[in-house]
């Protein structure tokens, strides 16, 4: 759990005390996630809050019938269906495990909880929240320009993704077939 408090305290710019920290922990529960199983999927209402401790997970959403990949969640992420916690509606994004992953487990009750007794709690989820948005809005700036630049983008600043997360969720991420992607990896490692 000391790894785990570790890589949350590196995720927020906000930090909670130690104190609070251990409560949120006690509210947790741990499930192992084996790779390709959702933990939220598409048209189901989900409210828990998830906090990733090992693996990675993948966020997607339906384009038609395309599945397309639109994020990553690495350890000491939460994750959580905005649609389903705040509002009580079915998700219109999924999370699935690329790799074998453990995720720990809070509920929606436990959360709201927390929240009303802590200000410090409430300080920490706005924190959360803030940070997701800007961490989306990066996304936005590092990922323009074509396919070779994204994926340049992505050696540069995630190499854990393209060692444990196979080329197809890849190709979907950046936006290219799987062909293209193979294509683009070779002409750059032949440049080396």
């Amino acid at each position: 759990m000391e790894e785990l408090k570790k890589l949350m305290r590196e995720d927020h710019l906000f930090q909670l005390s130690d104190e609070m920290m251990d409560k949120l922990c006690a509210c947790m529960t741990e499930v192992h996630v084996p790779a390709k199983q959702p933990i939220i999927t598409w048209d189901k209402v989900n409210t828990n809050v998830y906090i990733v401790k090992e693996g990675i997970l993948r966020r997607s959403y339906l384009n038609g019938d395309v599945d397309c990949t639109n994020g990553f969640a690495l350890p000491g992420t939460t994750v959580i269906s905005y649609f389903s916690y705040y509002h009580g509606l079915p998700s219109n994004h999924r999370y699935e495990a690329c790799v074998d992953s453990v995720v720990m487990v809070i509920t929606k009750e436990d959360y709201e909880r927390l929240i009303c007794e802590s200000h410090e709690f409430a300080r920490y989820v706005n924190s959360m929240l803030m940070a997701q948005l800007f961490h989306d809005e990066k996304k936005m700036s590092v990922f323009s320009g074509d396919a070779r630049e994204r994926y340049v983008a992505l050696m540069k600043n995630r190499p854990e993704i393209l060692r444990s997360v196979s080329l197809g969720v890849i190709a979907s991420y950046l936006g290219v077939s799987q062909a293209y992607l193979s294509r683009l990896r070779q002409s750059l490692t032949k440049g080396k």
